[in-house]
This record gives structure tokens, C-alpha cells and sequence, in this order.
């Protein structure tokens, strides 16, 4: 006989799933920028410099910092300068974050601030006529933004980040989500993080990153000794966001080129010639390489080596087809036993699935990019033998396909971005590649029992017979628009409930 329920649930026109699990949603970081300000909305360079001078009235903080900007939407894709923002700040040091993590704006004041003239030389500080125009990417951006960071945690009481933290933790329940992965914390935030994942039902776990900050590769800094609810498990970033490595042949290099000429005549716009021409590209062995890769093979051949002799499982950020193909290749070199996720794997070719499928690598891909990417995609013209977010072909090739949100970069909702995965939606109506989706169960699958692959290495129970009793109460059909999480529950406790249902009915 089963034992007494504690409570009776009426699922009339309701779903039952096993809870979602993300491995890969930076809870910390997404838990800072809610307290910064909010710069989605900017269409325009004026539209920044308007919502700046806002801020510096409204607002007397060390640190005026905006997150979810990206200028590669706007239709001048041309961002503020560093001169432009000191103006329109009264001097004040502002930090603009891009959404995708991985580059920044600095007012002047911010740029003397951090002593970014000392990385003048590297090519990850933007500067037009040899002056930084306060654009920085990758490590600089990263090392940038974890002192702003730290600066800012520094004036939060150790009462008021633990409520920031604990509302993260709670927004992810609301999400259905039970179990999640932060792919980069600091050393300083790690002690945070536990006090979290001790405090809150969530199962918290994530990997260590380097001394730069959340976009740096780990074994470089003071190492973690605790890793949450998860196994010790170390960060490598084998390319940028934007500036990501792909590798394509002379036709496919010619139909960009062309492609771009012509969306220039057709829409009276030169700017996507002039961001074409902006890429910087070497031609080697009969094919056109975009600068991107953070690391030479050897070199990651033994950073690799190194990670696995501390680490049980090691994450490879990759995403364009060179980053892929060379930490698959560099993995192999290695002769590592330790458990590779490949991160993302945004911009694919056959070859590349090819070996992810023949060497069993798990790759954790974000649908939830596509309404926003998927348009870039489209303009690159990566219709055909490189494609973006390949999901069909991934798993018709038997690669361990996961799904999670790379939050707060995408959209954290797994049912948005399910939807994303069997849709493809780009632009209203307009579809990116629909022999790409997938089905409604591979989306459920990746995104719940697969899910715990991308932390553990294993596949977590669904709905069965002596499984956890991990799992999700939806209001209608997963797929439908309207649908939405009612309850969550782990191990048979319920975790979080909807105070408003789908039927307004409280």
C-alpha cells in the first residue's frame, strides 16, 4: 500500500514533468545585475547616453553599472565612447555590461578607475586611432567587471546579499528549476554561495573560473574546496561570445561577404559591410579563420592535463566550429579521463558533430538564443553546411545533447526556451532553420533527465517507480504560450507555489 498523501493535487488539465535542471545559469551574477540598472531597452547610442544622464541625476553610487545592453541589435550598432559616456555621466564612473558577459563600455572615469591604459597592447582594448575608446572583451572585460562587482558587494551588508542571493535561488524555483549549475564563481563569492545552497532548497553546484573574473579559465587562482551540491568541476573559455572562433571555406567566406554587400543596397545601411570588415580573419590551409581562440592547441592540451589531475569534471566553453573542434581535438590529445561538457557549440559543421558524437561528448546548447542570435545567424547566412544551433542534426548524430539557459546572458524560463528548441522563431513569424527542431519529448528530455548530465555526468530519474520525487505541476500543456509553473517540488516537498494560477484564480 502506498502511504498516506500529504496533499491531494487535482490534475484535470494540468502536466505533470520531472523538475528542470539548468547546468548552466550564473546565479551569482545574474543575482547582481537585478540590482544594477537595466539597458534592454536601448535602441540607440542616444538611448544609452539618455538613460545615463538619468542615472547620474537619480542616482549617487560609487558605480553607475547597466547589464543587457547589446549594441549588435541596434540598427547604427554603433556604441557610446568612453568620451561620450563621461559627458553624459558628469564624470561619474559607469560600467555598461553586454548581456552575452563577455565585453563592456567604461566611461572615462571607469577606464582611469581600473587602469585599463595598462592593457593598452592587448587586443582585448578597443582603440580607434590609438585611442581606447572604452571598449573592452574577454579577460580585460572580466577582469574589469570583477572589481566593479566586488565594489559593489562591498556596500551590501552580509544581510542584504544573502536576500539578493536568496531571491535568485527562489526565481529559479518559480522556473521549475531544482537543480542548477553556475559555471563561474570567484574564490570570494564561493563562501556566498554555500551559505546559499545550505539555506535554500535549490541544488546549488558550480565550477571554478580563474583569478580575472567570470570570464576567465580556472587554475590560475586560489582553488575552490567546496563545489555545492555537485563535483569539483573547473571552467576553460576556449573562445569569446562575439568574438567566437569559427573556421569557414572560401565559399562560405564569399556568400557572407556577398550577402552582407546585399543587405547593405537593400536596406540603404552600410553598417553591415563595415562590421564584416571590422572582423579580423587569417587565411591558412584553404580556409578563412576568425580571430577568437583564446589558446593555442598545445596550450590547452596542458591546461587540460592540468584541470583533470583536481577536478572531476571540466566545462569547455566553445562556441564557434574552430573552438569546438580544437578542445574535442585537444581533449583526445590529452588523453584525459575526467567528464567534458562542451558549453554552447553555438556555430557548428558536420565534422564538428561528427567527433562530438564518435568521442561522447556532452554538449550543453541554449535554445533560448535563438529569438536574439538566431538573426545573426540568418544575415551570416549559416544556412546550410555551418549552421547555428544545429539541434537536429546533434542528436540524429547520437551527440549527449543537453539543454540549459546560460542565464543571464538568455532567458532563464525552460519552458521559453523549450519553446525555443521545437519553434525556432526568430523574427514573429520568421523560422531560422526548421529542420533543426526538435520534438516536444527531446526538448522535455534535455531539459530535465539529460539536464543533471551537465553537472554530474548522469542522467537524473524522471517520473517512476522509486525516483526522487522531483518534479514540476504545470497549468496546461508545456508548449502552449500561456502555460506556466503552479508548483515545484523536491524529494516530495513542495518548494514553490504560484500564488496566481493560469486562471487568475487565487
Amino acid at each position: 500500500m502506498p502511504p498516506v498523501a500529504r496533499e491531494v493535487i487535482d490534475g484535470k488539465g494540468k502536466t505533470l514533468l520531472p523538475s528542470f535542471v539548468d547546468c548552466h545559469s550564473h546565479v551569482s551574477a545574474g543575482a547582481l545585475a537585478g540590482i544594477c540598472r537595466n539597458g534592454s531597452g536601448f535602441r540607440s547610442k542616444q538611448d544609452a547616453l539618455s538613460a545615463v544622464e538619468v542615472a547620474a541625476r537619480e542616482d549617487d553610487s560609487d558605480w553607475l553599472v547597466f547589464f543587457y545592453m547589446d549594441w549588435n541589435g541596434w540598427d547604427v550598432p554603433v556604441p557610446p565612447t568612453a568620451q561620450e559616456l563621461e559627458e553624459a555621466s558628469n564624470g561619474r564612473k559607469l560600467f555598461l555590461v553586454c548581456e552575452s558577459l563577455h565585453r563592456g563600455i567604461m566611461s572615462e572615469s571607469a577606464l582611469r578607475a581600473l587602469n585599463v591604459s595598462k592593457y593598452r597592447d592587448s587586443s582585448f582594448v578597443e582603440k580607434k586611432r590609438g585611442v581606447i575608446t572604452g571598449v573592452v572583451w574577454e579577460e580585460v572585460f572580466s577582469t574589469c567587471m570583477k572589481q566593479v562587482l566586488d565594489a559593489l558587494i562591498v556596500t551590501l551588508s552580509e544581510a542584504e546579499l544573502k536576500d539578493i542571493l536568496k531571491a535568485e535561488a527562489n526565481r529559479h524555483l518559480s522556473c521549475g528549476i531544482t537543480d542548477v549549475h553556475d559555471p563561474g564563481v570567484t574564490y570570494d563569492m564561493c563562501k556566498h554561495m554555500i551559505a546559499l545552497n545550505d539555506e535554500s532548497p535549490l541544488r546549488l553546484s558550480w565550477s571554478e573560473i580563474g583569478a580575472k573574473g567570470p570570464v576567465s579559465t580556472a587554475g590560475d587562482g586560489q582553488p575552490l574546496d567546496n563545489f555545492g551540491s555537485g563535483p569539483s568541476s573547473a571552467k576553460v573559455f576556449t573562445d569569446g561570445a562575439h568574438r567566437c572562433a569559427i573556421c569557414v571555406d572560401a565559399s562560405q567566406a564569399i556568400t557572407m561577404t556577398l550577402g552582407a554587400i546585399g543587405d547593405a543596397i537593400k536596406g540603404f545601411n552600410p553598417y553591415p559591410v563595415r562590421q564584416l570588415l571590422e572582423e579580423e580573419f587569417a587565411f591558412k590551409r584553404g580556409k578563412f579563420y576568425r580571430t577568437g581562440a583564446l589558446f593555442e592547441p598545445d596550450q590547452l592540451t596542458e591546461k587540460l592535463a592540468q584541470l583533470s589531475g583536481s577536478h572531476e569534471r571540466i566545462k569547455i566553453h566553445a562556441l564557434g566550429n574552430q573552438a569546438v573542434d580544437m578542445a574535442c581535438e585537444c581533449v583526445i590529445e590529452s588523453g584525459i579521463t575526467t567528464r567534458v561538457c562542451i558549453e554552447h557549440a553555438t556555430i557548428l559543421d558536420d565534422k564538428n558533430i561528427e567527433k562530438l558524437a564518435k568521442h561522447g561528448f556532452q554538449v550543453s546548447a541554449q535554445p533560448g538564443f535563438l529569438p536574439h542570435y538566431g538573426v545573426q545567424f540568418s544575415n551570416m547566412r549559416l544556412n546550410s553546411r555551418y549552421r547555428g544551433l544545429p539541434l537536429r542534426s546533434m542528436l540524429d548524430a547520437d551527440v549527449d545533447l543537453i539543454m540549459s539557459s546560460d542565464y543571464p546572458c538568455g532567458p532563464l524560463d525552460p519552458l521559453h526556451n523549450m519553446r525555443c528548441a521545437v519553434d525556432r522563431r526568430i523574427n514573429g513569424d520568421r523560422v531560422y532553420l526548421e529542420h533543426e527542431a526538435v520534438s516536444h519529448e527531446e526538448a522535455v528530455y534535455a531539459y530535465t533527465i539529460a539536464g543533471s548530465k551537465g553537472i554530474t555526468g548522469i542522467a537524473k530519474s524522471g517520473i517512476e517507480v522509486d525516483g526522487a520525487a522531483d518534479f514540476i505541476v504545470l497549468s496546461g500543456d508545456p508548449f502552449v504560450h500561456s502555460t506556466v509553473v503552479e508548483s515545484t517540488w523536491i524529494g516530495g516537498h513542495k518548494v514553490y507555489q504560484n500564488a496566481v494560477p493560469a486562471d487568475g484564480k487565487v
